[in-house]
């Protein structure tokens, strides 16, 4: 699928000055220039004596991050230079800069591509259209820069702006950092899962972190140290019914440091520094599933704020006789009548949770979360009334060993009871000893009204408060989780 980068318009289009060209290094200095429209400014460069590479800012179709109705997409940014012009560059001139350019990315590229004490040139015409949905987005830039390495310069007085809203950063590129951040390649994948293997002590599958991450998925962050992958912090897009609007956020998952990496939970560390730069371009919104000690070490370094907890519920299974209100129909893989099943389901259930934050489950999010599972065999199944042949909602079951795990469950409130009953109906006649849940504490009630027991668990919510972005608060003890919205169950 290609999706095309929106054009700058001609008349904004920003022109060479005096005060950038006084930023560069002397002709005939080699000049990397990126841009939407740059081929005017190249010809004037190269008119002044520079050496100018020109290349296109973005691939139309190399998105970081894919755009959705919620979504605003961000562009990747990727270089095809000859392996010979490596830190050769003495200067980089970026025209057009917007919030839909991967500062990471093109952080990473000018890194490689540019020499020591190099000079970048940031020039933008700020936000057109939609505001950015970071406002301070030009200052996790700056931020994000530093961490690879380029320090800002200041400018002259009223060499900072460029037209209506514009404006021009200056950077130079100090001695490589000790940790080396950059945005996550599918060429990582071996490094990361070696790093996984020391971290979590069991592999994770080439196709586990391709459906986690692949075909806009998902996103991460890395750092290196000598070359080597010693830090990951990842993300998958969940798209969300925030009280009622839609939404998006970014689902923190595969968060790893190798354990023998000094500065793991220092303010400097590598943690650290994936984990704000994955906020600063995915941010605001973001939740995940740390245990205790991790959910701690992140509030102490200002990363995160605890929204609410998990709690698990466990039932006895009942008696396998059918039910006189109920019978149950498999949802079908590609069926059309399952689709228009599972969004009945869906649409009454996102009415009665107006007032809290839920992840969407819908028919896409069904097909890709259960059906395509790489590893996983769920058991996806809708609830009917046995009077009027009206399906009641849809559960996910999973079948382990010792016990049967309710994974999901897509209904309107109230039907709520119904769908346990037959999961525990199925527990008993599959000779499964127990059927549990996982629900966040603020639902709990609903779970155990069933004739449900709370077990403790040691996981919380947190949501991001790096970014001090006041929509963070709207999560406190709103969210409606369950296991199927974790990346590893």
């Amino acid at each position: 699928m290609t999706h095309g980068m929106p054009k700058a318009p001609t008349s904004n289009a920003p022109t060479l000055n005096a005060a950038w060209v006084s930023q560069l290094p002397v002709a005939p200095a080699h000049v990397l220039l990126l841009g939407i429209q740059r081929d005017a400014h190249a010809a004037q460069l190269e008119a002044l004596g520079y050496q100018v590479n020109a290349q296109s800012l973005n691939a139309s179709q190399a998105l970081a991050q894919f755009p959705t109705p919620t979504r605003q997409p961000i562009g990747q940014v990727s270089l095809s230079l000859p392996g010979s012009e490596a830190a050769s560059f003495a200067a980089a001139l970026v025209l057009d800069f917007s919030p839909q350019i991967h500062p990471l990315a093109l952080w990473d590229q000018l890194a490689h591509w540019l020499a020591e004490d190099a000079v970048v040139i940031l020039v933008g015409q700020g936000a057109a259209g939609t505001p950015p949905r970071m406002p301070k987005w030009l200052d996790y830039v700056v931020a994000i820069g530093a961490r690879c390495g380029f320090t800002e310069q200041a400018l002259p007085e009223g060499a900072g702006a460029s037209g209506t809203d514009g404006f021009v950063r200056v950077f130079r590129k100090a001695a490589a950092p000790r940790w080396q951040v950059r945005h996550v390649r599918t060429t990582d994948f071996d490094e990361i899962a070696t790093l996984f293997q020391e971290v979590f002590g069991h592999p994770i599958s080439r196709e586990l972190w391709t459906w986690k991450y692949a075909n806009g998925h998902g996103n991460g962050v890395v750092a290196a140290r000598h070359g080597a992958l010693i830090a990951h912090y990842g993300g998958m897009y969940r798209d969300v019914m925030l009280c009622g609007k839609p939404d998006w956020v970014f689902q923190i998952c595969d968060v790893m440091v190798h354990p023998k990496e000094r500065g793991v939970m220092t303010r400097q560390g590598p943690f650290l520094l994936t984990a704000a730069t994955s906020a600063e371009i995915y941010g605001p919104l973001g939740f995940g599933f740390p245990n205790a000690r991790a959910m701690e070490v992140a509030a102490k370094m200002g990363l995160y704020s605890e929204v609410g907890q998990m709690s698990e519920v466990r039932w006895e299974p009942s008696e396998p006789r059918f039910r006189l209100r109920t019978r149950l129909q498999p949802v079908v893989h590609g069926s059309a009548a399952s689709q228009a099943l599972v969004e009945s389901s869906w649409a009454a259930m996102a009415k009665d949770l107006q007032s809290d934050v839920v992840g969407v489950r819908d028919w896409a999010f069904v097909e890709h979360r259960y059906f395509s599972h790489p590893h996983n065999q769920y058991e996806v199944l809708a609830v009917i009334s046995r009077f009027t042949g009206k399906p009641l909602g849809v559960m996910v079951l999973r079948r382990l060993e010792a016990m049967c795990e309710l994974v999901d469950v897509i209904t309107p409130l109230a039907n709520l009871p119904l769908l346990i009953d037959q999961a525990r109906r199925l527990t008993g006649l599959w000779k499964l000893p127990y059927l549990y849940c996982w629900i966040t504490r603020n639902h709990l009630p609903r779970f155990v009204a069933t004739e449900g027991q709370e077990v403790a668990l040691n996981v919380s919510i947190p949501t991001s408060c790096w970014t001090d972005d006041p929509r963070a608060d709207i999560f406190k003890d709103r969210w409606w989780l369950m296991s199927g919205d974790t990346d590893f169950r």
